[in-house]
């Protein structure tokens, strides 16, 4: 079986307002769920809560192939998503919509996995919105930023990913600490994206900061 990820969703997850807390420890009952030999072809899971005024959380994860999110999707922990979505969500999850390519990624696991969070604390989701004669222009930066990502000692997990069909394309990364992070952002791979934003996109990147609740890597 491949370990190398090809695809992946996005998930995000808006919480009614007084389901905050019960949503994440949802998350958390979740991951308890993928533990141990369950959903081989899920290959990384990560829970996340978005730095957002609405109490937004996620589900990011990576498959080596379709069977892989086929079987995650008909997994117990979509199941137990859906049956409690009416209680927690304000509006259900369209886990299709989330479906993205992966055109490069790093993942290099911490000394850390008795760990529920892997050694990871914090992350970004970064969505790019193409122009319409730069979308292979801007799949080509991103492929090619993975050698200057590889080189980033405090930049532990990242994916460059494209949501077919949309234009869109997206950065997910995830860090150990806030310096680590703070590296990334005074990287060469950020100072290069942002020079070329009015080039290659219709506007500034979306980006949100992360809350590592829980990691199967």
């Amino acid at each position: 079986m491949s370990t190398q990820p090809k695809i992946g969703q996005l998930v995000p997850l808006e919480a009614k307002a007084e389901q905050s807390e019960a949503l994440r420890e949802f998350l958390l009952t979740g991951y308890s769920l993928l533990s141990g030999d369950q959903e081989p072809e899920t290959l990384q899971w990560y829970a996340v809560k978005y730095d957002t005024p609405t109490p937004t959380y996620a589900i990011i994860d990576s498959f080596a192939a379709e069977s892989g999110r086929q079987a995650h999707i008909g997994g117990k922990v979509a199941e137990a998503l859906l049956a409690n979505s009416d209680k927690l969500l304000a509006r259900s999850p369209d886990i299709p919509i989330g479906a993205f390519d992966i055109l490069a990624s790093k993942i290099r696991p911490l000394d850390a996995q008795s760990d529920v969070k892997k050694g990871l604390a914090i992350g970004l989701r970064v969505l790019l919105k193409a122009k319409e004669d730069q979308v292979e222009a801007v799949r080509e930066f991103l492929q090619g930023a993975l050698p200057l990502v590889e080189a980033e000692a405090q930049t532990p997990v990242w994916y460059a990913i494209e949501f077919p069909g949309t234009k869109v394309f997206g950065i997910i990364d995830f860090f150990a600490t806030q310096e680590g992070l703070d590296l990334h952002l005074k990287g060469k791979v950020a100072e290069a994206l942002f020079a070329n934003v009015d080039r290659l996109l219709t506007g500034s990147p979306d980006i949100v900061k992360l809350e590592v609740l829980a990691v199967k890597i």
